[in-house]
Formats: structure tokens, C-alpha cells, sequence
């Protein structure tokens, strides 16, 4: 897609994420709101347990990191 070659251009689709990433950080950081933990131990080592022990967890995890690597050039 055109559009989609625009955005890799000079890394501007990384500046978009990390720019949004770190609204939603900043945001979740500073508000009440109840956003999901970040994990700080591997998923090894007993981090993401609970949402992993269901099939739909695993599922999604499965879906996400999919779509995700399509996304980047090999």
C-alpha cells in the first residue's frame, strides 16, 4: 500500500508509535484508571501467568505476535 510506504519513510512510523506509546504511558501513569500491568518478570519466570493459563489469552497472544511480525520487513 502507498500509504503504508509513506509511513516507513524516514522512520516516521516508529516516531507515530513511540509518540503514542508514550501519551498512553504518560496517561496511565498519572491517572487512576485501572490500565493492565506491565509484566516485569518473563513469561518464563512466571510473568503474564494468569492471562496465558487461558486458551483465549494464549490466542490472542498467538494473533497479536502474528499480525505484529507480519508487519516488519524481514
Amino acid at each position: 500500500m502507498a500509504w503504508r510506504d509513506w509511513l516507513n519513510d524516514d522512520g516516521i512510523q516508529g516516531a507515530i508509535a513511540r509518540w503514542a506509546h508514550s501519551q498512553w504511558l504518560t496517561r496511565a501513569l498519572a491517572g487512576e484508571r485501572g490500565y493492565p500491568r506491565i509484566p516485569t518478570r518473563r513469561v518464563a519466570d512466571g510473568g503474564w501467568s494468569e492471562f496465558m493459563s487461558t486458551p483465549e489469552g494464549r490466542r490472542f497472544a498467538e494473533n497479536w505476535w502474528a499480525s505484529t511480525l507480519a508487519q516488519v520487513d524481514d
